[in-house]
């Protein structure tokens, strides 16, 4: 999150809310001026419609784990003062949208993921394969783990407009996994096998090229080599 936001968030954190207004106004007003987590986060309570708790398989939820997955501990920063605020949210899809796509075509990596996750999915909008793959391939070219684990999973699948390719989805779970993704590690093992050592070889080729693109430092999977 950007700076200006974090210190938003203490400063908020710090002080009493009903001296400066309700936190979700806090969120509003930055949201207004351009500030893209704060747009990402009011798209989550317009998408949800907040009513105090994180529901399962919530947008909020996803938000949760995807932040979970990289010890990011700002959802639960954020979840607990909306909750002391008493902030009550009626869910209103186009609000949603609204903001998560003003976020997310700031850069703002979890907005890309979960309004891509959306347009796959038909969830509350209109399905959008193409759309929704680009929104997660945005966020996985800059760099963002968990997109890179979901682009992975989508080239396993295919499309009309994005074939199946099992090499270049090997690829993205072998980038995921040296960004430290978990998950993504088991993918990539279990997928390495079933392809066999022609065909990782390949992978990890095209891996250094994603990972030199989303400006890490080139990490070879253990046990093979690239000529």
């Amino acid at each position: 999150m950007k700076v200006a936001f974090l210190s938003l968030v203490f400063l908020v954190a710090g002080s009493r809310v009903s001296a400066e207004g309700p936190f979700f106004q806090y969120l509003v007003q930055a949201a207004d001026h351009g500030e893209a987590e704060s747009q990402f986060i009011l798209g989550l309570a317009y998408r949800d419609g907040w009513q105090g708790t994180v529901e399962p398989g919530s947008a909020v939820a996803k938000w949760s784990d995807l932040a979970a997955e990289r010890d990011d501990r700002r959802p639960a920063l954020v979840l607990g003062l909306l909750r002391r605020d008493g902030a009550r949210v009626a869910r209103d899809v186009a609000q949603a949208v609204k903001w998560l796509s003003l976020a997310a075509g700031q850069g703002d990596s979890y907005a890309q993921v979960i309004l891509g996750e959306m347009l796959l999915e038909g969830d509350g909008v209109p399905a959008d394969w193409r759309s929704g793959a680009e929104w997660i391939r945005k966020s996985a070219r800059a760099g963002f783990p968990p997109a890179q684990l979901r682009l992975g999973l989508i080239y396993l699948v295919g499309d009309e407009s994005m074939p199946k390719n099992e090499i270049e989805s090997l690829a993205w779970f072998i980038t995921a996994a040296e960004a430290g993704s978990k998950p993504a590690e088991e993918f990539r093992d279990e997928w390495t096998q079933r392809l066999g050592r022609e065909a990782a070889r390949l992978a990890v080729k095209r891996s250094r090229t994603l990972l030199a693109e989303s400006g890490r430092a080139k990490t070879p999977h253990p046990g093979f080599a690239d000529n």
